[in-house]
């Protein structure tokens, strides 16, 4: 790469003898954008890899926050011999004096419809209050149910992990764990007053039943863990897409194939996610999201108050923190693909109700409109209408540039889930929205139909805005054979032009741009790395087979793989696909707007 070049620029300075510079793709939001280290861990196989090394080498503190906690969940996997459960390796930390706090969204509504938290408040069967709780294993009962894929063992171990870190048998009493909720005195009636903001109004089709159900049942969605912040020499963050459920390891293959825990991916599907390692100042911006979350839901601690001392100054990046850590980390993790940190500049931004912050849809309405030549989107939910308004935008921005936008048209490629899973269609008719907004009705025909009063058999045809070429598509087992499997797409990313990313808990629905609690992380590459293009090549070589950088050509390979697909998956012979891409489409004749 060429050096670079070197640039003046001339600052009138405020009344207060100061000047800020912010670099175009971010926002002013809650957090500045800082010089921090990123790495892409990309899929589950990565992900735990890299933190569990990080577990084992932590000597002050564990930090983390997430949605959902499993406990006897194989962080490491391969053989008997080789597999870690999380719970093991942070009491083996917490033996070496690690503090080991884990802050978790549960509600028992939420366990009900979805379990997330499998062993939590276990005990005894015989111990007193446990005769009233519900869920239970051999030796146990628990508020947090088993989940849907787990073992009876797995769920005795999470039991147990849980009953003796309360009775303080295992982790030297240096594992504190609490839930939190959005409660119903104050947090839900700050949600409730947030269906008539100005962010509802603008988004425009929202009906009573779901703004009700946004608006009284939001979670805390964040997921993000911070080890050693006390040793700047050492600290290292995760700003993830996984939880820390066992469905979410999966490797790069995808395989169809369901196997034991220990041995691999025994979720129910294959799972595509995201998540990244950090470094830097970045690190002082994860820790007092942390400490502000413990505080308001545990209480004050004294500890961390006193961390709150260490600044970005302290926690600034430097290429030798940077090196130790792809040394002792990302270059120790024995999996192919891993990509080590580069510097970038990086910003935290949150979706935080209760604190009036939603930088996150600020994030996105300031960067779509500044694409040139993609967009890329991965992510788990598809269906927030008002930011097709904001792909015209860009198209109108072109133009006026001067453009010729039928030669170089602006590429949207989307990777997101179409399937009968109860939390992809309750928001069926908000995808049906923003597929029709795009002029994509014949991915949705039936709901076309229906929203038109047109017959069964009348004829549902693809549009196209002037100026936008897209792909809205899905993934699907490459080894599997017809009737192919899905995999199930939980990613939160977005990349622009291959400048530009953003990755972390966030959704592309109106729920995480204004109701739950949200941490992403945005990313620009600087002159001196290249960080997001490998990204996108390893991500697309996974689904497609082979990634370059010329965009037409890589639309072109798109269609093709679509194309050939459709006639192989209407073959009446079993067949493998020849990419795990196919095109997006929902068939279903009812539709739900609840999400």
């Amino acid at each position: 790469m060429a050096d670079a070049t070197e640039q003046t620029i001339n600052l009138v300075l405020g009344e207060n003898n100061s000047a800020i510079l912010t670099p175009q793709w971010f926002i002013t939001g809650k957090y500045a954008p800082v010089a921090a280290g990123y790495a892409p861990l990309i899929n589950g196989e990565r992900a735990f890899a890299t933190i569990a090394k990080a577990i084992e080498q932590a000597q002050k503190s564990i930090d983390i926050i997430t949605w959902g906690f499993q406990a006897s969940m194989y962080f490491t996997r391969g053989s008997k011999g080789q597999a870690k459960r999380v719970g093991d390796l942070l009491e083996e930390a917490a033996g070496r004096g690690v503090k080991v706090r884990i802050l978790v969204w549960y509600t028992l509504g939420g366990n009900k419809a979805d379990p997330n938290f499998p062993g939590w408040q276990a005990a005894p069967r015989d111990f007193g209050y446990a005769n009233m709780i519900a869920h239970a294993s051999d030796g146990y009962r628990a508020s947090g149910s088993q989940l849907p894929y787990q073992t009876p063992e797995d769920y005795e171990y999470d039991c147990q992990w849980h009953w003796e870190i309360t009775i303080k048998k295992r982790g030297n009493g240096n594992i504190i764990i609490k839930h939190r909720e959005l409660n119903w005195t104050n947090d839900a009636q700050e949600a409730t007053e947030r269906q008539t903001s100005h962010h509802v109004k603008e988004y425009g089709d929202i009906d009573y039943i779901q703004g009700r159900l946004l608006a009284l049942y939001p979670t805390h969605h964040q997921k993000v863990i911070l080890v050693d912040y006390e040793d700047p020499d050492d600290a290292v963050g995760f700003v993830m897409g996984h939880n820390s459920l066992s469905t979410y390891w999966d490797k790069d293959s995808h395989s169809e194939t369901q196997l034991p825990a220990y041995l691999g991916r025994d979720g129910n599907t294959a799972w595509q996610d995201n998540s990244s390692c950090v470094c830097g100042a970045i690190l002082a911006h994860i820790n007092h999201n942390f400490v502000e979350a413990w505080e308001k839901n545990v209480g004050n601690d004294a500890e961390l108050s006193q961390r709150m001392s260490l600044t970005e100054s302290d926690h600034k990046f430097t290429e030798h923190r940077m090196e130790k850590i792809n040394n002792r980390l990302i270059n120790a993790v024995t999996v192919d693909g891993m990509i080590p940190l580069k510097k970038v500049m990086a910003q935290i931004c949150r979706t935080q109700p209760q604190y009036n912050e939603f930088d996150v849809l600020r994030l996105y309405k300031h960067t779509l409109v500044r694409a040139r030549k993609y967009i890329y989107i991965e992510n788990q939910y598809f269906r927030y209408p008002p930011f097709v308004a904001l792909l015209q935008d860009a198209i109108n921005e072109r133009v006026k540039e001067g453009y010729d936008i039928e030669q170089n048209p602006l590429y949207l490629f989307v990777v997101t889930n179409s399937s009968s899973d109860a939390a992809i269609h309750a928001g069926s008719y908000q995808t049906y929205k923003m597929l029709e907004a795009l002029q994509r009705p014949d991915m949705v025909p039936n709901y076309h139909r229906k929203e038109h009063k047109l017959g069964e058999d009348d004829a549902v045809v693809a549009g196209a805005i002037p100026g936008i070429k897209s792909h809205i598509c899905t993934l699907i087992s490459p080894d599997s054979t017809t009737p192919w499997r899905s995999v199930y797409v939980h990613s939160k990313v977005m990349m622009i032009d291959d400048t530009f990313m953003t990755l972390g808990s966030s959704n592309v629905n109106l729920r995480s741009m204004l109701f739950d609690s949200e941490f992403n992380i945005a990313i620009q590459d600087t002159d001196m790395t290249n960080i997001i293009p490998p990204i996108r090549q390893h991500l697309w070589n996974m689904h497609t087979k082979q990634a370059g950088d010329n965009f037409d050509k890589e639309f072109k390979n798109w269609s093709d793989i679509i194309d050939e697909n459709k006639r192989l998956q209407d073959s009446d012979i079993p067949t493998t696909p020849v990419a795990s891409l196919i095109e997006f489409f929902d068939g279903n004749k009812t539709w739900k707007n609840m999400d």
